[in-house]
């Protein structure tokens, strides 16, 4: 598989940004509580993230998609999901009408994030598998789709795990079901959606430079 370029000091740099932009997401929170809690998954992040760059072991494309997700993460953290203003901020850009394309009674910015989590993750496990664990090229794809299917169930499985120690008002903070029975269900396709794009995307760039080599 040809991997970009290595580059630690851009590894570094991708790093000290999203962290500083972590840190003023956290000025004055409006659910300090929810918030912190929701960020238990990007310290561990961010720690893995460092490891990374102290072994070079990923690609630049695999490290900075990773990084991005985390910047939804951290948006999401910042209005606990729920009440992430997005349509506001369509609003401002781009005026009412689209933003009125939009509305809903309900906040979607959780679903949008479970999507990009199966599309933008899916190269760098597919990646993970290649370098660290030597799986065949052939097989990394699925490996990888597998995986984000395979992570969802345990984070759905944890957000339910959740609704056992916490108050039921912290749960429905924490988890944004916002009264939908099927979140945790939604929420699972959505990734497995994401996923599924990004490894066709994948297949089709690999018979497209095959060809390329080919010719």
């Amino acid at each position: 598989m040809n991997l970009q370029h290595r580059n630690t000091k851009y590894k570094i740099i991708v790093l000290v940004v999203f962290i500083i932009l972590l840190c003023i997401s956290c000025i004055k929170p409006v659910y300090p509580s929810e918030m912190f809690l929701q960020h238990f998954i990007t310290v561990i992040m961010i720690v893995i993230l460092a490891i990374i760059i102290k072994n070079n072991s990923l690609s630049d494309r695999s490290f900075t998609l990773i990084v991005a997700f985390l910047a939804l993460h951290i948006i999401g953290a910042r209005w606990i999901y729920s009440y992430v203003p997005y349509k506001e901020w369509i609003e401002a850009v781009a005026g009412k009408s689209l933003s009125g394309l939009l509305s809903s009674g309900r906040n979607n910015y959780d679903r949008f994030v479970h999507l990009m989590f199966g599309f933008m993750i899916l190269y760098p496990l597919r990646e993970i598998y290649v370098k660290w664990f030597r799986a065949p090229e052939k097989f990394a794809g699925i490996l990888a789709f597998l995986s984000i299917l395979g992570i969802s169930l345990v984070y759905e499985v944890f957000e339910w795990g959740l609704t056992l120690v916490l108050s039921p008002q912290d749960a429905e903070d924490y988890n944004g079901q916002q009264g939908d029975m099927w979140d945790a269900q939604k929420d699972m396709a959505l990734a497995m959606a994401g996923a599924l794009l990004a490894l066709i995307i994948t297949l089709v760039n690999r018979i497209r430079l095959r060809r390329l080599h080919i010719n």
